[in-house]
């Protein structure tokens, strides 16, 4: 499995190193007979094309009317501040207590995977609470569209009339550098966007129902698309890797955590390290460590 996983990881790595330019003249012969595809991701479809993929396959994705540009993307994703997350809501008590009640519902499955990879069942759970509520907030979107979105708002002229009005009166120094945010994001997000396909296409699942968040970030546990790739587990061993399942992203969340060195008896800052590579925020990183010794507690 470790293997298998890791060659997919490599097929992933390479089509990520692939260079990424929409020419707004990029030659269309491949999407010629393709129509209903957005103009705004015309040259995107075809860059994906030039990438490796079908033309057939990406003709499909992007014709689907599911598909959308979302202009509020980028902006969101350049004005985010990790800071401005109110964490505190999660140590609610009566989020404490669903986060017990879902445990102790799933208490096997916990447990099988905390045999497997190490990590507590309380950790994961607070986990899954602070991620997604535990399931219940997947996203409002398609993970395809904000991925999208994103890749092709890489021109702050694009994108400037929905930014802040802090963001729209900016000197050339710091236009400049918001522009090389935008271009930075932009091929981040052309790089998820390709893994999101290969993902979709390696587990059967169709693209146009994958929802993710304002980011992009998928399943339960909120991997993002290569991630998923590189460390999605299938658990409950049907075939494929689907991180809406509460096995595989159990599972995955685990093996993820276990790869960025959690072990048995690891001490709090080194807790901390480790849960700062699922999210690079110690804010972040402290609150789940309280929720999972408050659902022990209980």
């Amino acid at each position: 499995m470790r293997r298998f996983i890791t060659v997919l990881f490599i097929i992933c790595l390479f089509f990520a190193m692939s260079g990424v330019v929409f020419p707004e003249d990029a030659a269309d012969q491949p999407l010629k007979e393709c129509a209903g595809i957005d103009p705004v991701f015309r040259a995107l479809a075809q860059s994906l094309v030039k990438d490796g993929f079908k033309a057939s396959e990406v003709c499909a994705i992007f014709a689907n009317p599911a598909v959308k540009f979302n202009p509020q993307v980028m902006p969101r994703k350049v004005v985010h501040r990790e800071a401005s997350l109110h964490y505190d809501i999660f140590l609610e008590r009566q989020r404490i207590k669903r986060a017990r009640r879902y445990l102790d519902s799933k208490k096997n499955l916990f447990a099988s995977v905390e045999k497997e990879y190490g990590i507590p069942k309380e950790v994961k759970v607070a986990i899954l609470l602070v991620e997604t509520d535990l399931g219940r907030y997947l996203g409002s979107d398609l993970a395809l569209n904000n991925l999208a979105s994103m890749a092709v708002a890489s021109d702050f002229n694009k994108v400037r009339a929905y930014l802040p009005d802090s963001y729209k009166k900016l000197s050339r120094r710091e236009r400049k550098r918001i522009q090389r945010k935008l271009e930075a994001k932009s091929k981040w997000a052309y790089s998820e966007l390709k893994s999101l396909i290969i993902y979709a296409n390696l587990n059967g699942l169709d693209i146009h129902k994958i929802k993710g968040s304002i980011f992009g970030a998928i399943g339960l546990c909120q991997f993002m698309p290569s991630n998923a790739l590189r460390f999605g587990v299938d658990f409950n061993k049907d075939g494929k890797v689907d991180l809406f399942d509460p096995a595989d992203a159990l599972a995955s969340m685990a093996n993820y955590l276990q790869f960025y060195g959690w072990k048995p008896n690891i001490h709090k800052k080194g807790q901390i390290r480790v849960i700062k590579h699922y999210n690079h925020s110690t804010p972040y990183a402290r609150t789940v460590l309280k929720v999972a010794e408050k659902v022990r507690q209980i």
